[in-house]
């Protein structure tokens, strides 16, 4: 919980006094920022350069100080190397001269003549450190005289990363009213810093954007709907097939799919994972695979010896699922490997052995990985074990690539690595890409990044509504970041074409079973992410692999998960939701990725956990494909609203459909429906009751029954047509070319 720092009425009466200075330079013609007509809409921005990308002389355009009263107590300045978006924020410098009554400070200040009387939200991202307290203040000065002062507060003991601070301002009455937003500082040392600030007024009647009361299941007043363009004219890409990945790991047998008794695989997980369409595995693991010695797993089963799993625990198995029956089963799923070679603690030698072991087979291996975030330093003893700078990683990389082609020269290597953004971040050193890029970038064919879980709750009281719509947002950011690294990529490795593998992803509620939100997973919430994040990955041209995490298991991760609690595993195998999400793509989904644009109705989120606030997320979300002959196409329209249908008009271009078409639809009962997957009970394991929605209950009544998907036939009348996609569901809309058409 944050801790509120207390700051004497003497800073109150001091942020009068100098909003009462910046009015009288905004009479006489100095700054300020003027409302248009466009700006009087609900929802838009008031501020100028709310997020200080654009500088000024001395300070960001739009923000001013009061020299006389704080030019001598610290230092103000853009801070290009720490931000929460773009490639700036403003920081505060307190120094010794630096007192409460009169703190160092930057204002903004915006006419608020349309929103007398009205409610507007102001926010921003705080972050300070050094015994410096940051303040984000709002006050308003009608007809001359200031009134009704709220702050909001981040101290230096609220942790190292940005916080979103967000109040209600009720703005006053009066014939002449102005808003003054203050970014300030207390303390006398250490520094604060803001980025992203906002003023946005609200709609008569409405809760704060992003704020717990704006969430209570996305109920606006307005009118739901939305308008669907797509262009079949225009291919954008032909879909990698390897964007369907997954990952399992070695320990446990891969968690019961080799089974000891028979000396076979599960023949029920084999299916299940067949018919799921996975194309691609990535083996042995996320954190393992750094402490993985491939040469464990090979031979006769009673010759395999027993290998502890990870530093720090005394966990130990025998690999009786090794490399001769990974690719066994991938062979029977119709997929393939994606091999993660021991950087951590094996060696280039170890790692080229592999090569020439696999790739002296059939199907050989075409993807290998060299380690497994190796950059993340949490003090943890994995990371302890295996944490390296990025300048020991790229020499390393380099020793490996050279030892792994000279085995085999046609293989794919990837590197690690990831662009920290926001809340989220992972990366535990500086310039991880810049330097692994420069340094290894002409024999990198990938960067492997986890950019994509959500939410990661960190407060357990917040509601059920604040953190699904914070989960339904995360997608907006991870655009953001695929953007991100797709411009480092092209900045530190010019002329070098390297994709990006998102070789982790998936819903993430919590990673300590000690959490009323970490069974989450499971959920038709969770589906809906899943379903939204794998369009943004089809979506972005640089992302080429995908392995979301992980296939199954006994606890919560696992896309396909058991129904028998009992301990020793019996499992009782059945899709999660996230499933069927996936199914809808890899056997109700085109092969070439169609140009679409869809207009629809938005909400607006608060941070959670590593989700950072998201405006204006879309409720509906569309992506568009034709099969490989153009002779079908597809349509996955996603409905993110928590109890609402949304009609929209779909209007299609270069392509005239027969009148009738198939839907599949994958729904609930509610949003925290699923099917009946639990936790093993593991002796001594409690896991406490879990969150549900308020508003409509149905985590704890899980059966197949909750979850559904299923096909119908609806009429498209030609290429314009309207549906109604109904409310927490993923429809994949299919349309044959009518005859004589193409």
């Amino acid at each position: 919980m944050r801790k509120r720092v207390w700051i004497s009425w003497a800073t109150a009466i001091f942020l009068v006094a100098m909003v009462a200075v910046i009015a009288s330079r905004l009479r006489s013609g100095s700054g300020g920022v003027e409302v248009d007509a466009a700006d009087e809409v609900a929802g838009s921005e008031l501020l100028q350069n709310p997020g200080f990308e654009e500088a000024g002389s001395p300070l960001p355009r739009g923000w001013m100080q009061d020299v006389k009263a704080t030019g001598k107590k610290g230092v103000i300045s853009r801070d290009t190397s720490r931000f929460h978006g773009g490639h700036a924020s403003l920081k505060l410098e307190p120094n010794g001269r630096n007192e409460n009554a009169s703190p160092l400070a930057v204002s903004q200040l915006v006419d608020g003549a349309a929103y007398r009387g009205k409610s507007v939200r102001f926010s921003g991202f705080l972050a300070a450190e050094g015994g410096a307290t940051g303040v984000l203040g709002m006050l308003s000065i009608v007809n001359g005289k200031p009134q009704n002062l709220e702050m909001l507060f981040q101290g230096s003991n609220s942790g190292p990363g940005w916080t979103e601070q967000v109040k209600v301002y009720n703005v006053p009455d009066g014939s002449s009213v102005q808003l003054a937003l203050i970014c300030m500082v207390n303390g006398r040392a250490g520094a604060a810093w803001f980025d992203d600030v906002s003023v946005v007024p609200l709609l008569p009647g409405t809760a704060a954007p992003g704020t717990a009361g704006a969430g209570e299941a996305g109920k606006p007043k307005e009118n739901l709907s939305a308008a669907i363009e797509v262009d079949a004219t225009h291919i954008v890409r032909q879909i990698p097939r390897s964007l369907y990945g997954t990952n399992i790991e070695w320990r446990w047998n891969a968690t019961e799919l080799w089974q000891e008794k028979e000396h076979r695989l599960d023949p029920l997980l084999v299916k299940l994972t067949r018919d799921m369409g996975v194309t691609l595995i990535r083996y042995p693991g996320g954190i393992y695979s750094d402490f993985y010695h491939w040469k464990d797993g090979i031979g006769p089963l009673d010759k395999r010896p027993e290998v502890l799993h990870e530093a720090g625990k005394n966990d130990r198995s025998r690999p009786y699922f090794g490399t001769d029956e990974a690719l066994d089963f991938a062979r029977q799923v119709n997929g393939e490997l994606w091999i993660t070679v021991n950087a951590g603690t094996g060696s280039p030698q170890e790692a080229a052995e592999w090569v020439r072991y696999v790739n002296g087979k059939s199907p050989r291996v075409r993807y290998w990985e060299v380690g497994n975030e190796l950059y993340i330093r949490d003090g943890s003893p994995v990371s302890k074990a295996t944490t390296i700078d990025p300048a020991t990683y790229a020499s390393r990389f380099l020793e490996f690539a050279k030892a792994m082609r000279a085995a085999d020269s046609t293989i794919k290597i990837a590197a690690i690595g990831g662009a920290n953004q926001g809340r989220y971040s992972v990366v535990g050193y500086p310039d991880w890409d810049r330097i692994v890029l420069q340094r290894a970038g002409d024999h990198i064919d990938f960067l492997s990044v986890h950019d994509a879980y959500a939410p990661l709750v960190t407060d357990e009281n917040l509601s059920f509504q604040a953190v699904y719509q914070a989960m339904l947002a995360a997608p907006v950011n991870l655009a953001a970041n695929l953007d991100l690294l797709t411009h480092e990529i092209d900045q530190y490795a010019p002329g070098r074409h390297i994709g990006i593998a998102v070789t982790e992803w998936g819903p993430a509620f919590k990673f300590d079973l000690n959490s009323r939100w970490v069974d989450h997973t499971k959920t038709l919430g969770s589906a809906l992410f899943a379903a939204s994040e794998l369009k943004t990955l089809i979506e972005s041209a640089r992302v080429e692999v995908a392995n979301f995490w992980m296939l199954h298991d006994f606890s919560v991760l696992g896309w396909i998960g058991s129904r028998n609690p009992e301990f020793p595993p019996n499992p009782d195998w059945v899709p999660t939701a996230r499933y069927y999400a996936f199914q809808l793509f890899t056997r109700h989904f085109g092969d070439q990725l169609l140009s679409s644009k869809t207009e629809a109705p938005t909400f607006n989120s608060q941070t959670v956990g590593i989700v950072d606030a998201v405006r204006n997320a879309p409720y509906l979300e569309t992506v568009s494909s034709l099969s490989a002959d153009r002779s079908r196409l597809y349509l996955i329209v996603i409905n993110k609203h928590f109890d609402r249908s949304i009609p929209a008009h779909i209007n299609l271009h270069g392509f005239n459909p027969e009148p009738a078409g198939t839907a599949w639809t994958l729904t609930g009962n509610g949003m925290d429906a699923n099917t009946g997957t639990t936790i093993i009970k593991v002796p001594g394991l409690v896991v406490p009751r879990q969150a549900e929605n308020s508003e409509d209950a149905h985590f704890n009544r899980g059966s197949p029954t909750e979850i559904t998907l299923g096909a119908t036939q609806f009429q498209a009348k030609g290429a314009q047509f309207d549906y109604s996609f109904p409310p927490h569901s993923v429809t994949s809309l299919m349309l044959t070319m009518a005859a004589g058409k193409q």
